[in-house]
């Protein structure tokens, strides 16, 4: 192996090891109460180590929920099932609250707006598929999949400030009941206005 194979190995090792010190901290204590001084005795590491890969518990955190938020949609993206895909995240933020609240403080919600609608895209996608494909022009079909990423986001993010109080199965089947046929019946009338002769 190479040495530059083997540093990735050890970079990929920190990173992991630290984001299991945190996620165990997060289990007892808030965010703004864990220091790199516990994490790094925790996993073994020195400090130098942890500023190697992050500036400090904040960034962590918000390597941590992206990187697990981004793996569970990109898992679940190419399911039959987009709803239990999205039932499957809302639970990881609520089961990990912790380190949710963190990131939005870290980040400030227009940065987990940002982050959640790249992720969320591929979901919308997935409904818009499921319901019979999309507009006929690439440019319609864009502004399907951000239109309807955009709705879906709203009511995650008004779950997510209201406490995420709501069970996930909940919040996502008032979303299916409300995008079964609406999708379908925006993609026909994108295609009716695309058609010749309108």
């Amino acid at each position: 192996m190479t040495d530059e194979g083997t540093d990735a190995q050890r970079h990929a090792s920190a990173r992991a090891a630290l984001a299991a010190a945190l996620k165990a901290r997060l289990n007892t204590e808030p965010l703004d109460k864990v220091t790199v001084t516990e994490l790094t005795r925790d996993c073994g590491l020195t400090r130098q180590a942890f500023y190697y890969h992050f500036t400090d518990v904040r960034d962590l955190a918000v390597w941590v929920f992206e990187t697990e938020v981004a793996r569970r949609v990109r898992a679940f993206a190419a399911e039959v099932g987009w709803a239990d895909g999205l039932v499957r995240l809302m639970l990881y933020m609520r089961d990990n609250r912790s380190s949710t609240l963190g990131v939005l403080n870290g980040v400030g919600q227009p940065g987990l707006e940002r982050f959640l609608f790249r992720q969320m895209r591929p979901i919308t996608e997935a409904v818009m598929d499921q319901d019979g494909g999309g507009p006929a022009r690439p440019q319609d079909r864009v502004l399907v999949v951000d239109f309807y990423t955009s709705a879906v986001l709203a009511v995650v993010l008004r779950w997510v400030a209201d406490g995420m109080v709501d069970h996930p199965y909940k919040v996502v089947g008032d979303l299916e009941i409300m995008l079964h046929g609406a999708v379908r019946e925006s993609v026909r009338r994108l295609d009716a206005r695309a058609a010749p002769g309108n």
